[in-house]
C-alpha cells in the first residue's frame, strides 16, 4: 500500500546531492568562519572568487592561515541555512510520495457498505531566511599574488585562495581605515545614540578606540613577521609565536639580525610613547583594561593606580597609529 514511500525513503537512505544556493552579500561577497577552534574568525570571498579561485581541496584562514577542505568554513547560521534547505527537500519528496500512493490506495477502493479513503496534507515547509552578515565589514583585499577578492572586519594577513602572506599591503590599509574610524567617530556617536542614548553611544566609541588598538598592534606584528622573514637571519632564528607583540624581544630579534634594534630607528621619547600603547593594548587584551602592578612597571605610566581601567582617547590611537607606521618604515629600509 505504501510503494511510493518505501522506494523515496530508500532512495533518502542512500544518500541525495542537491544544490543549495547560497546567499551573498550586496556586493556579492560570501560569509566563512575559520575551522579552527583557537581562531573562528568571519571573513569573506566574493562568490565569483570562492567559485573560480579557491581550490574545494584547500582554503586558508585570513587571519591564522589554518588550512582545511572548502566544505569546513561553514558560519553557523550557514550550517543551519544547509540544514533547513535538506529537510524541506526531504518533506518534499515524502510528501509527494505520500500524496501518491493516498491516490492510488483510493482508486483500489471498491463500493461496499464500508469506504476507507486516505488523505495527505503537507505541512508548511520551514521558512529559510536568508543569511546577512552580523555588520557591514569594513576591509576589502586583493591577493598581488592570485587576484583572489575577500574582506575581513579589522585586519587579514592571508590570502584564502592561496595563503599568501599579504602583511604589507594590510599593514597600510589597516592604517587607514583606523584613521577614517576616528575621523567618523563623531558621526557614529550621533547615529548610535539617535537609535539608542548616550550611553550606548559613548560605549560604542570606546569600543571602536579600544579595538583600534588590537588592530594597530595585530597589523605591526604580521608585517614585522613578514620583514623579518626577508632577512638572511630568519631561517636558523628560533622565535615563540606572536613575538613581535612584545617591542623588547622584537627588537632583540632585529638587532641580532641586522645589528639596529628599535631603538636605533626611533627617538627616545618615541619608544617611550610606542612602549606605554603596545603595554595599553597588552592590558585590553589580556586584562580587561584593567591597571596592574605589571603594566605600571613595564610602561612607566604612574597616571593610573592598580585597579583602574585605562580610558584610551583619540590621541592615542593616532599616535599608536603614527608610530608603528614610522617604525615599519624604518623596518623596511632594513631588508
Amino acid at each position: 500500500m505504501f510503494d511510493n514511500i518505501l522506494r523515496e525513503l530508500k532512495k533518502i537512505e542512500a544518500g541525495s546531492q542537491i544544490t543549495i544556493s547560497m546567499p551573498t552579500d550586496n556586493d556579492g561577497y560570501f560569509d566563512r568562519r575559520c575551522p579552527s577552534e583557537a581562531c573562528q574568525a568571519d571573513f569573506k570571498v566574493l562568490m565569483e572568487d570562492w567559485k573560480q579561485k579557491v581550490s574545494d581541496a584547500q582554503v586558508f584562514c585570513p587571519i591564522c592561515r589554518e588550512e582545511a577542505k572548502a566544505t569546513e568554513w561553514s558560519t553557523s547560521e550557514q550550517q543551519e541555512y544547509i540544514r533547513q534547505a535538506g529537510i524541506n527537500y526531504i518533506q518534499g519528496k515524502i510528501g509527494q510520495a505520500l500524496s501518491q500512493d493516498a491516490r492510488d490506495f483510493n482508486r483500489r477502493q471498491r463500493p461496499g457498505f464500508i469506504n476507507m479513503s486516505m488523505s495527505y496534507k503537507p505541512g508548511a515547509p520551514t521558512l529559510i531566511i536568508p543569511i546577512s552578515a552580523a555588520e557591514e565589514l569594513r576591509q576589502k583585499f586583493t591577493c598581488e599574488q592570485c587576484g583572489c577578492r575577500y574582506s575581513s572586519l579589522g585586519a587579514a594577513f592571508f590570502c584564502p585562495a592561496c595563503g599568501h602572506n599579504s602583511a604589507e599591503s594590510t599593514f597600510s590599509q589597516t592604517i587607514e581605515a583606523v584613521q577614517k574610524s576616528l575621523s567618523a567617530l563623531l558621526a557614529i556617536r550621533e547615529a548610535v545614540q539617535a537609535v539608542a542614548d548616550a550611553d550606548a553611544a559613548k560605549n560604542t566609541v570606546r569600543e571602536i578606540l579600544e579595538n583600534n588598538m588590537g588592530r594597530l598592534v595585530g597589523a605591526f606584528q604580521r608585517l614585522a613577521e613578514a620583514l623579518f622573514d626577508r632577512t638572511p637571519a630568519a631561517p636558523t632564528t628560533r622565535r615563540r609565536k606572536n613575538v613581535f607583540q612584545n617591542l623588547s624581544e622584537g627588537s632583540a630579534l632585529w638587532n641580532a639580525a641586522t645589528g639596529k634594534g628599535y631603538a636605533d630607528l626611533l627617538t627616545p621619547a618615541e619608544m617611550a610613547d610606542l612602549l606605554r600603547l603596545f603595554q595599553q593594548r597588552h592590558l585590553f587584551a589580556h586584562c580587561e583594561g584593567i591597571v596592574d602592578q605589571d603594566y605600571i612597571t613595564k610602561s612607566g605610566d604612574t597616571t593610573y593606580v592598580i585597579g583602574q581601567r585605562l580610558v584610551i582617547r583619540e590621541g592615542a590611537v593616532s599616535r599608536l597609529a603614527e608610530l608603528v607606521t614610522k617604525l615599519a618604515d624604518e623596518l623596511r629600509k632594513l631588508v
